[in-house]
C-alpha cells in the first residue's frame, strides 16, 4: 500500500511519435528500438534511414540512487532516438552522398559511439541522465527520399555490379591464357629435349 507508481508515456512508431504508449513497468533490457531518420548530405541528397538501436539500462542493483535514475527521463525511448538522430544528421551533413554511400555504416557508428584516443569506434554510448546504454546500431535500410535519385542510385549499383563482374571475368580469362601459355611453353621445351636426345 505504500508503493508509489511512476507512469511512463513513451514514444512509438517509425518514425517515433511522442505519447504512443503508457506503461507502468520499465524493462531494463536488453531491448531494441527502431526509428526512421531523414538526413541530408553536404551536396543536398535527402535520404531516409531506418536504424535499429540495441539498448539496456546500466545500473548497479545494490545502489538505490542508480536504480531511481532510470525514471529521470519520462520518455526515455523518445529522448534516446532524438539524441541519436541528431548525431546521425550532423555526421551525414558533413559528408557528400558518394562518401556516405561508400561507408555509411562507419559514419553512423562513429557519430553515435564516438572514437577513443586510438581512433577506434567506442563499443557503447551512455546517456548519463538515466543510464540508458546503447550497445549497437543496425542500419536496416538507406533510401533516397527523391524518386529520381532512387532510380539513379539503382542504376549506379547495377553498373557497379556489371563492372565488378566484367573485371572478374577478365581476370579469370587472363589467368586461363597464362596457364595455357605456360603449358605450351613446357610442351615445347619437352619436345626440344626429346628431339635433342633423339639426335
Amino acid at each position: 500500500p505504500d508503493e508509489q507508481f511512476t507512469i511512463s508515456v513513451l514514444s512509438g512508431g517509425k518514425p517515433k511519435v511522442p505519447g504512443k504508449f503508457t506503461v507502468i513497468s520499465v524493462m531494463l533490457g536488453p531491448d531494441f528500438s527502431t526509428d526512421v531518420v531523414e538526413v541530408e548530405t553536404s551536396d543536398h541528397a535527402a535520404l531516409r534511414l531506418k536504424l535499429s538501436y540495441n539498448w539496456y539500462f546500466k545500473i548497479d542493483k545494490d545502489n538505490q540512487e542508480s536504480i531511481e535514475k532510470i525514471f529521470n527521463v519520462k520518455d526515455f525511448i523518445g529522448e534516446i532516438c532524438n539524441i541519436l538522430a541528431s548525431k546521425v544528421r550532423s555526421a551525414v551533413a558533413s559528408v557528400d552522398f558518394d562518401s556516405f554511400h561508400k561507408s555509411s555504416a562507419r559514419i553512423i557508428r562513429k557519430a553515435i559511439f564516438g572514437i577513443d584516443e586510438a581512433g577506434k569506434i567506442n563499443k557503447e554510448f551512455l546517456n548519463d541522465k538515466n543510464n540508458l546504454c546503447v550497445t549497437n546500431v543496425d542500419i536496416q535500410n538507406v533510401e533516397p527520399v527523391d524518386a529520381e535519385t532512387r532510380k539513379n542510385l539503382q542504376k549506379t549499383v547495377t553498373i557497379a555490379i556489371e563492372i565488378t563482374t566484367s573485371r572478374q571475368e577478365a581476370k579469370a580469362r587472363h589467368n586461363a591464357n597464362k596457364l595455357e601459355q605456360e603449358a605450351k611453353g613446357e610442351l615445347e621445351k619437352l619436345k626440344i629435349e626429346d628431339d635433342s636426345k633423339a639426335e
